[in-house]
């Protein structure tokens, strides 16, 4: 896949993140209801929403590339995640270092199961679609 094409393509999920980002935000603001004063989030956040979707993307085209092996490309794809998580989600709160601590650990543990599920679930088509396509038939019609 050319460059152009993977940049395109992250740029494009990452839109989407955005937008999945801020909706769920807004949810999150509307279920809690809180003074629009205190919901309205500024500009600053909004962007750092935007970084995070970019990174969160970029993180994605990380596991498509075809050069570092399997678990060299997951492990680069939560170093991009855990950065994207602590610099647009914790650091702007502040938090103590204990909480710091405790918001890696959290985000790990979460990345951990989501991983392995995904890992789970794609290993399963492989290996179904592999057996599929052993089968080479000896006959034609």
């Amino acid at each position: 896949m050319k460059i152009g094409t993977l940049i395109k393509k992250a740029f494009s999920v990452g839109c989407i993140y955005f937008t999945l980002i801020t909706a769920v935000y807004s949810l999150l603001a509307m279920i809690v209801n809180v003074d629009d004063e205190r919901v309205l989030i500024d500009a600053a956040r909004v962007l750092l929403f935007f970084v995070a979707s970019l990174l969160f993307a970029a993180g994605n085209a990380v596991l498509k590339l075809p050069k570092p092996n399997g678990a060299l490309r997951v492990f680069i794809h939560y170093l991009i995640y855990l950065f994207a998580f602590c610099a647009c989600f914790m650091l702007p709160i502040s938090p103590e270092a204990s909480g710091m601590i405790i918001g890696i650990t959290l985000f790990t543990l979460i990345y951990a199961v989501s991983m392995a599920i995904v890992l789970a679930v794609k290993s399963r088509y492989k290996r179904r679609d592999d057996a599929q396509s052993a089968y080479d038939p000896k006959f034609k019609k």
